[in-house]
């Protein structure tokens, strides 16, 4: 009797055991959501927590498509956090999950300056588990905290990234850019220009020379290694600008719309920088609109030069349109229209190169987006369309001879140069997010085609090259055609699956293949990489990852082949009898074509959060150049040579960097980098009309190569009368530079000398106030405190009396910056 109960009450408690089970199983739900930000845009890689009143918390983070789910949930009230670097913080949100009600819709909301007194807290920089990129970004905060030299130029403040650095290299002939940027020690041509997901980079030489308002940028996204097969022409680097798109309040904001004055040559008319930011609703809850617009009017004085003819006047504009149209809940269509415009007098102007040396430059570019989204059953299908044109035009201040003496120039400069370039980009993709198979899949695939051309019309004098006693030593004229055009197709496609293999790893696993008409040939370049997370938190993560990455042709390269030919003659000490020459040189095409240039590119990062609020990061990256393009005299050491483009150059670049961010309670930040890199080529010379090396092509550092970098920037807000500290930091070692001689030849090895090491400390005190009603700020910075000469410049003419005598370079200076914040 006593052994059939026990079997009895074996079997109720299994019974009920499993109906209990039965029942939590049919009690167990999927929560499905997605989040988008205040225009219904969808934003991917936020990371929701959803907690119990009993303490019981789960996690998820959307995908692309801004979709996240969380599985064996009871239903019950649960309270949801949602966070993402660059929105403010989604906190205390009740939601009720019933077996009826399992999808929601969260809402975040861009962070950007607040006027009024509510407690909004932007989400904190953390370790993002699903980026394997290695990654470093600006946001708009502090785009404008960051006290740089000149605050008002995008460019400039784009060394507050460590990847990023700006060189000491003049091009008078190129757009008013007289240091362009290098993007983890890449040539500034090796890298991808975003704008909204359209490239930007100039059509002609690729180059970052486009002109908008430094208020008009959301953030600022640097990739330089890990990044995914959707990106068609990466080469070394990405960098990316998000801007914003209005929703449904009005917004203004005005900055330095106070013109400046200058008493240096007497009183003038100075510095002026006005930027007006205004944005809100065409149609609420529809159709929205933002209108960013820009002018710069800088006046240099250049020490050196006689007073009459000592400054140069540049005069620049800009205006970038934006139109948001949230056509249906799952359509949006987004729309942009960027206007550039610049004249600048006596460009080139400097301590050894007087007023008749220089040019005068008139640009203008104009570019034109179209971008449609679609959210169709998981899957978020893109289509977008751009055209640009961008043209140049330098005028020399009259046609007498370019003189060049052993320590400057003396008449006009030798060239006048028109040049044409537009693109035309039209790009297709597909998301499809949420695929089970062995862990979780988000499948993307797309493709591009790119049209680009030039036309290019030059008109060359002659040059005079001078010996020491003012003796003739070379003369340098040029024939043939200086008209040309060139144009170039470009295609690709791609697949790549992001797989989240467990809470442990993750896998992006891509292959995209580029081809281009001038090479006739197509290329597979796979690409690969994977997040360790270590902790069950994700505080932490270990990426690694290796690609193949397509370098496109640079169209300026490929047009000197078409260009003028240059013939020199040389003289003997009196100047009057000819020693060598007439000689011609000249660019040329390889018969058998050229071979695709590429990177192979190996990273490996740590990241860690140590508390809520600090990270410190560690990345190493190995980059190497095959097949890549250069121009190689055919007669080395003697004048008159044919400088035939082969793609056998091979650029390498080594990098540590080690960085670490605190992130206050009242709004502080602290951020510091240090990186050990080196940049090297085994063809460091870039031959061009005028400035040929009749030299073998040879090895050498780079010559914006800084071996040791360090950069630190902070914003603080101070008990003393709400003040608003801010500094940047910025030393690094002295870049190098070649040597040459009166005859245009290379002495001794390629960028074997170097200028002074490099340091800069800024500091900026801000303080806010009220007027009429209206909320103000006003910031003073002392640039380069210390007074560093910090030179820019050399005399690199062995001949020259003054030979590596340094020039140039930002000295101690003061300025001010008022900006309207908005209505109280």
């Amino acid at each position: 009797m006593v052994r059939r109960l026990r079997i009895v009450t074996a079997v109720l408690a299994a019974l009920l055991f499993a109906g209990a089970a039965a029942g939590a199983a049919e009690t167990a739900q999927v929560l499905r959501g997605r989040i988008v930000d205040e225009v219904g845009l969808p934003v991917g890689e936020a990371q929701v927590k959803l907690e119990l009143s009993s303490g019981r918390s789960f996690s998820a983070i959307s995908d692309e498509t801004g979709s996240f789910s969380v599985a064996n949930l009871v239903p019950g009230e649960y309270t949801v956090r949602i966070t993402k670097p660059q929105f403010f913080v989604l906190e205390s949100q009740k939601i009720r999950l019933a077996p009826d009600s399992s999808e929601f819709l969260f809402t975040l909301n861009h962070a950007q300056e607040v006027h009024e007194k509510v407690e909004v807290v932007a989400s904190a920089n953390g370790v993002d588990p699903t980026s394997t990129a290695a990654s470093a970004t600006l946001t708009a905060t502090e785009i404008r905290d960051i006290p740089v030299p000149s605050s008002h130029t995008l460019q400039q403040s784009l060394v507050a990234l460590p990847q990023i650095l700006r060189d000491n290299l003049t091009q008078p002939t190129s757009r008013n850019i007289p240091n362009l940027l290098h993007i983890a020690g890449a040539r500034t041509t090796e890298a991808q220009y975003l704008l909204n997901g359209f490239e930007i980079g100039d059509p002609v030489s690729g180059v970052l020379d486009v002109q908008f308002s430094v208020d008009a940028v959301r953030t600022a996204e640097v990739q330089t290694g890990r990044f995914g097969a959707e990106y068609a022409h990466p080469a070394a680097a990405v960098l990316s600008f998000h801007t914003p798109d209005g929703d449904d309040t009005w917004r203004f904001n005005a900055t330095d719309f106070i013109p400046g004055i200058n008493v240096q040559n007497g009183v003038q008319f100075g510095n002026f920088y006005p930027r007006f930011l205004f944005s809100g609703p065409i149609e609420r809850g529809k159709l929205w609109f933002s209108e960013a617009i820009s002018m710069q009017h800088t006046l240099s004085i250049i020490e050196g030069q006689p007073s009459n003819a000592n400054q140069t006047n540049q005069w620049s504009g800009d205006s970038l349109t934006r139109v948001l149209w949230h056509s249906t809940e799952n359509n949006n269509v987004q729309g942009s229209f960027l206007y550039n415009q610049s004249g600048l007098s006596d460009l080139g102007l400097d301590s050894l190169h007087p007023q008749s040396t220089t040019v005068n430059l008139n640009s203008h570019r104009i570019f034109g987006s179209a971008k449609d989204q679609l959210w169709a059953h998981q899957t978020l299908f893109e289509l977008g369309a751009a055209a640009d044109e961008s043209h140049v035009q330098t005028t020399p201040q009259g046609t007498a001879p370019y003189i060049l003496l052993v320590n400057g120039a003396q008449g006009n400069y030798f060239q006048a140069l028109q040049q044409t370039g537009r693109r035309y980009q039209i790009f297709g993709n597909a998301i499809r997010t949420s695929l089970h198979w062995h862990g979780t899949h988000s499948f993307s695939a797309g493709a591009n085609v790119s049209s680009v051309e030039l036309t290019q019309t030059s008109t060359r004098g002659e040059i005079q090259a001078l010996r020491s006693d003012l003796t003739l030593d070379r003369l340098s004229t040029f024939r043939a055609s200086g008209a040309f055009h060139i144009s170039d197709t470009l295609a690709g496609a791609f697949v790549q699956d992001s797989w989240t293999i467990n809470r442990y790893l993750l896998a992006q696993i891509g292959l995209r293949t580029d081809w281009d008409r001038l090479l006739q040939s197509a290329m597979p370049e796979p690409r690969v990489s994977l997040n360790i997370l270590p902790f069950a938190d994700k505080r932490g993560k270990i990426s690694l990852g290796w690609g193949v990455y397509n370098i496109p042709l640079n169209l300026s390269m490929i047009g000197q082949a078409k260009d003028q030919q240059q013939v020199d003659t040389f003289y003997d000490a009196t100047g009057t009898m000819i020693t060598a020459g007439p000689a011609t040189s000249r660019f040329a095409f390889p018969a058998g074509g050229l071979q695709q240039p590429y990177f192979d590119i190996a990273s490996a990062g740590w990241q860690q959060r140590f508390g809520a609020s600090t990270i410190v990061s560690a990345e190493f990256l190995a980059r190497d150049e095959h097949h890549g393009p250069a121009y190689e005299t055919q007669t080395p050491f003697q004048i008159g040579s044919v400088f035939l483009l082969q793609t056998s150059r091979r650029d390498k670049y080594r990098a540590a960097t080690f960085s670490a961010r605190h992130s206050f309670a009242n709004g502080a930040e602290l951020y510091g980098s240090y990186t050990r890199s080196l940049a090297s080529t085994d063809q460091v010379l870039d031959p061009v009309l005028g400035a040929l090396y009749f030299a073998p092509q040879q090895p050498g550092p780079l010559a914006w190569n800084a071996p040791n970098r360090f950069i630190s920037w902070g914003s603080v807000p101070t008990p003393i009368w709400g003040l608003l500290f801010s500094y940047f930091v910025e030393y690094r070692t002295g870049y190098p530079f070649s040597v040459i001689n009166q005859q245009q030849f290379l002495i001794g090895q390629p960028n074997s000398h170097q200028f002074p090491d490099y340091l800069s400390v800024t500091l900026a005190l801000e303080k806010k106030f009220t007027f009429t009603g209206r909320i103000f700020a006003v910031r003073v910075a002392a640039v380069n405190i210390l007074g560093r000469q910090n030179p820019d410049q050399v005399v690199n003419n062995i001949d020259a009396p003054n030979y590596l005598a340094f020039s140039g370079g930002q000295g101690r200076a003061f300025t001010a910056r008022l900006r309207f914040v908005g209505r109280k």
